[in-house]
Order: C-alpha cells, then structure tokens, then sequence
C-alpha cells in the first residue's frame, strides 16, 4: 500500500493559500497537500500559532513544510519547535531574517518597513499594490494567477500583524541547530529577499541546504517557473513511497 508524504504549504505576507495553486495542482498527486491560512491573524505571535494549529487540527507526526517569503521564517520556526515532525524543509525566496542589522545586510532597512507600514495605514490600495508589483522580475508573465484575488486586501490587522512578525523574527543564530535537509529555491532577481538570504543560510546550516537560483526569476518562482519548482521539490521530497 503507497503512502503518500506530506507537504504543508505555508504563504507569505498577506497571501491566502490559494495563491499556491499553480504548484499545488502538479503536486497533489504525489502529496497529500495542506495550507495554512491567515484568516483570524491579529498580532505577530499569530504566526507561528496558525501553523502550530494546523500540525495539531490535522494529527500530522511528519510532515514537509513548503514556506514562501514569511511562510519560510515560519517553517524555520517549526524546525526548531517540532524538529521531529520535520522529515525535511523547502523554502522558496526565504530568508532567516528579514531586517537588515547586527553585520547582517541580507534584508530591508528597518525605516524602510516602518514606513511601509505608516503607508499601509494611510494609503493601503497603494501599498498594496506597490507590494504586488514588486512581485515579479521584469519581463516575468503570469497568465494563471492575479495575485490581487489572494490577497488579505480586506484584513489591515492581519497584514501589520504581518510586518510586525518580519520586522521582529530573528533565526539566524538557530539554522546551525536544524537537523531537517533544506531546499532553497530563489529567483536570481528577488527584489524582496535577496537572493544573498537563501547563500546566507547554506552557510550556516553546515552542508543540509541544497540552493537552486533560478535565472531572471523575482520573487515568486513556484508561479513563474511552476515546473522548474515542482521538479526540485519532486525530486527532493520523493513523493508516495
């Protein structure tokens, strides 16, 4: 009898879990496939707590976190709460901290996210939309998705919340501590989370990460380049064994 691994889709800032469903139809087949949502997020703790509530709904004892962006800051943080459901981990465009500081400079500035988020009080539609556009390398198209549709555009708590959570996890002094084999995927091009992110946590996880760059790709790669994706997540997490 086939058993089928599973994977847990975590979103970044702001996003519903639909907005995996470009990678999720390729991959369902092989996988039993969950999401975390962002639905009922109020302050940056929610996080971690949603994913946590997820592991705990679901019954799961071994699972393979898939993290995007922020989502990948929460896979982190589940490798170094529940490293024995974590059979291993994939991050796209990840990082480890998101603000630059302490000889760090694989992130924002912090005034640049306060800003960011004094603007998404005043003039959120604005911000948003900045936020959307920034999304992609230019000359990246995307027929499939309008990220717009799986947006929190409707949620301002949930998504301060979620700039608060950005501006304040920190887990770079705990990579050297997970035991789970990483696979960072990241566009060449990430305006959001430098592709120095994904080289900065290959190096101080001591030989478990494997990184893929993917050439004129920006920030959201398991769109843009789907079948690049679902083939280095086949191949790296097996599938129905």
């Amino acid at each position: 009898m086939s058993h089928q691994k599973i994977l847990v889709f975590i979103p970044g800032w702001g996003m519903k879990g639909s907005i995996w469903a470009p990678l999720e139809e390729q991959l369902k087949t092989s996988f039993a496939i969950y999401k975390v949502e962002w639905d009922g997020v109020e302050k940056a703790a929610d996080f971690k707590r949603k994913a946590l509530q997820l592991m705990e709904d679901k019954r799961l004892s071994s699972f393979i976190p898939v993290g995007w962006s922020l989502g990948a800051l929460i896979a982190l943080e589940l490798a170094l709460s529940v490293p024995e459901k974590i059979e291993r981990m994939v991050l796209i465009s990840g990082t480890s901290r998101f603000i630059q500081g302490d000889r760090y400079h694989a992130g924002w500035n912090r005034r640049i996210m306060e800003r960011m988020k004094r603007q998404l009080m005043r003039h959120r539609e604005q911000t948003i939309s900045t936020f959307i556009n920034s999304l992609l390398y230019e000359g990246e198209k995307v027929d499939v998705i309008n990220f717009i549709d799986h947006f929190h555009c409707d949620k301002p708590n949930n998504l301060e919340a979620g700039l608060d959570y950005l501006m304040s996890t920190d887990v770079r002094f705990a990579l050297r501590d997970i035991s789970a084999p990483l696979l960072l995927i990241h566009g060449e091009k990430d305006t959001i989370c430098p592709p120095s992110a994904a080289e900065y946590m290959v190096e101080q996880t001591n030989g478990k990460a494997i990184l893929h760059l993917l050439p004129k790709t920006g920030h959201v790669p398991f769109v843009t380049k789907t079948d690049e994706c679902v083939q280095l997540i086949q191949s790296f997490a097996g599938g129905k064994r």
